[in-house]
């Protein structure tokens, strides 16, 4: 049990091995279902480390990525689902203020969700979060100054 640090810290692959990561089994991707507009931009999402961390806690399997379009080559920002479920928003023009999403809806609304409360909780930084790993496996996170609202988190 303890909480995260003031600090950011990242991990990648080495780069002679590839493999090092485990691929998680995922769906492929959903048809496009629609647009529409959105109050979190990948401007919102890439300039705010804490709030990433968050959004890990709202939406546990879902994946953050960046996604180039085959036809366009224009590049996002994605949210993706194991389901095959995905939402994006642009990162050539990071203020957009559309979401374009295949699948369900609720992907990014569920996210739009974790920045509301981000924001009307004062924008915790990423020290104000705990986590526990129980002697059964199962793993919480929390915002510390309310402590009670423990969000299970998947492996």
């Amino acid at each position: 049990m303890g909480h995260f640090t003031t600090t950011t810290g990242r991990l990648m692959a080495a780069r002679s091995d590839a493999h090092a990561y485990r691929h998680p089994g995922r769906a492929p991707y959903a048809p496009r279902v629609g647009s529409r507009p959105a109050s979190l931009t990948a401007a919102d999402i890439r300039a705010h480390y804490p709030f990433r961390l968050l959004l890990a806690f709202h939406l546990p399997g879902a994946e953050l990525v960046s996604h180039m379009d085959d036809d366009t080559g224009a590049m996002s920002l994605q949210l993706q689902g194991r389901d095959g479920t995905w939402a994006r928003v642009s990162i050539a023009d990071e203020h957009t203020t559309t979401v374009t999403y295949g699948g369900s809806a609720d992907l990014w609304r569920r996210a739009e969700a974790a920045w509301r409360w981000w924001n009307d909780h004062g924008r915790p930084a990423q020290d104000c979060f705990g986590y526990a790993r129980e002697a059964d496996g199962h793993h919480y996170a929390w915002h510390i100054p309310d402590g009670r609202h423990r969000r299970p988190l998947e492996p």
